[in-house]
């Protein structure tokens, strides 16, 4: 056991020693560069990142488990850098430390919105999704001759701000080439250094399991994730965020055309997609939705819970429950951008399409930039054969994001059921540039050239 410990800790510090020559560089160009320009006044950021780990060690016993969920400073890179640098610190002080890719992933996969000053409260409700007792938000502030540095850790079961250390960093000329030096860099999110294979590195708790398994996840290996979320579950019952990160893996996994010696839940199954869903398949779906249902046993105001549980439902073809669920996440959480598309989605499959049009407005409302729902509602409008509407949705569409196969498709579509065929098969071989395989193109794209030629 110690020894894997102490494997595992040595590869979390070869991670983050070896992160780019550019960053190594970065280290000796600040204990160099003269600070004879610029306040000398302060501590350095190395110092402030070092005394702000000491800080939040004191609130928490050894081995506790952190969440470093937000850093607020100038740039990107900087607060990328500075998040490293402090879960560094506070591994060094046998704290463990949830990985940085496996919040990104969560952020993006289940939609928290984590721009901008983060609320306790959502910082909070990430801390208990990953199983973290403390989380921690900071922020770089420049402030005249100096910069602010703060670093405000929350416990999560108390839901109190248990620490609110400030340091004054000084602004000399250190500093700012490190700050030039950043900015002119292309950074990567490190991976876990358990996350390409089973072997080394072993996880012992329920959270860094937690975070393999998000790990394997990201890789689409469906089989080596829900055993690891399986895992933390047996270490800690009370995860709710390891049934709903397993959930999805059912769902997902229900989705891949072969899937065979799923540990522990389903061993051996082997699927052959259909048009219609299979046994299988249904059993998948249930497993997420038992799944989804624990975790709102145990969180019953978790609306990303609701969100999942109603999309497993949309995929199991139940469409009364899958609503039920996207109402109660949205009266959970009014501006659940998903639950609105994923909603209207259900409404349209049931012909109910002004229902339909009023959730993807309001997902617009919500985020206008997100070009599938446009391309989403262009469809309901072309089923209600408004072709000139659906056109102008998928036109909007695809100024939002050229690479969009599935927008070309979709307005090739209308253009078929206008007889506009050589529009048509325009936007179908512009999918196909974009989707060489795609076998929808490709099919409609053979149709259309029929239809032109007859």
């Amino acid at each position: 056991m110690k020894k894997a410990i102490f494997n595992q800790r040595i590869g979390y510090i070869k991670n983050m020693v070896l992160i780019t020559i550019d960053i190594v560089l970065l280290f000796i160009l600040y204990s160099c560069a003269s600070t004879g320009n610029g306040n000398t006044s302060g501590l350095s950021l190395m110092d402030a990142i070092e005394k702000s780990a000491e800080r939040i060690t004191e609130e928490i016993p050894s081995g506790s488990r952190v969440a470093i969920v937000a850093f607020e400073s100038e740039s990107y890179n900087l607060s990328g850098f500075i998040m490293e640098e402090l879960s560094g610190a506070l591994f060094d002080r046998n704290i463990e430390v949830v990985e940085r890719s496996s919040l990104e992933y969560i952020y993006r996969e289940l939609d928290f919105q984590m721009s901008g000053d983060v609320s306790d409260e959502t910082a909070q409700s990430i801390g208990k999704f990953v199983g973290a007792e403390m989380v921690v938000i900071g922020q770089l502030r420049h402030i005249g001759a100096t910069y602010r540095f703060t670093t405000s850790a929350i416990n999560v079961e108390k839901a109190t701000r248990a620490s609110v250390p400030r340091f004054d960093v000084r602004n000399d000329r250190a500093m700012q080439n490190m700050i030039t030096a950043l900015d002119s860099q292309t950074t990567t999110i490190r991976t876990a250094s358990y996350g390409e294979n089973r072997t080394t590195a072993i996880p012992q708790t329920a959270g860094t399991f937690l975070d393999r398994g998000i790990q394997f996840a990201m890789q689409n290996n469906y089989e080596a994730a829900i055993a690891d979320f399986t895992e933390a579950l047996r270490l800690n019952p009370n995860m709710a965020g390891a049934y709903i990160l397993r959930g999805r893996a059912f769902v997902a996994s229900a989705s891949v055309a072969h899937i065979t010696s799923v540990e522990t839940n389903f061993s051996g199954i082997i699927i052959n997609i259909a048009d219609r869903v299979s046994d299988v398949q249904t059993r998948l779906y249930d497993l997420a939705i038992e799944d989804f249902t624990q975790a709102i046993r145990l969180e019953p105001s978790n609306a990303v819970a609701y969100r999942e549980r109603g999309r497993a439902y949309t995929h199991k073809g139940d469409s009364d429950h899958a609503i039920a669920d996207f109402n109660q996440t949205i009266r959970l959480n009014a501006n659940d951008t998903k639950a609105y598309i994923n909603r209207g989605a259900v409404y349209n499959s049931r012909g109910d399409y002004d229902r339909a049009i009023a959730d993807y407005n309001q997902a617009i409302r919500l985020d206008p930039n997100n070009s599938s729902v446009y391309s989403n509602r262009g469809n309901v409008y072309n089923e209600k054969k408004d072709y000139d509407r659906a056109i102008a949705d998928h036109n909007q569409a695809i100024r939002l994001d050229p690479n969009d196969a599935i927008a070309y498709i979709n307005r090739g579509v209308v253009y078929y059921n206008l007889r506009n065929y050589a529009q048509a098969i325009a936007d179908f071989e512009n999918a196909l540039r974009i989707e060489p395989n795609n076998t929808t193109a490709q099919s409609y794209l053979e149709r259309a050239r029929q239809a032109r030629g007859r």
